[in-house]
């Protein structure tokens, strides 16, 4: 399992807390995050619920 310092690791929990609100993620960021996803199931399994969470509440609000 790989190790992310600080910055990464709080870097990809803002781009994923983006992702739950809705909030708008550039291209490049949303690479970054499918190339950590890739590598490192805690942040694959965050960015599922992240879009999981945004679907459903996007559905309680139609």
């Amino acid at each position: 399992m790989r190790l992310l310092t600080t910055e990464t690791r709080k870097r990809l929990e803002s781009l994923i807390h983006k992702l739950r609100i809705g909030e708008e993620v550039s291209l490049n960021q949303r690479i970054e995050l499918k190339k950590y996803s890739d590598h490192i199931p805690y942040i694959a399994g965050q960015v599922q619920q992240a879009l999981r969470y945004r679907s459903t509440s996007n559905n309680d609000i139609l």
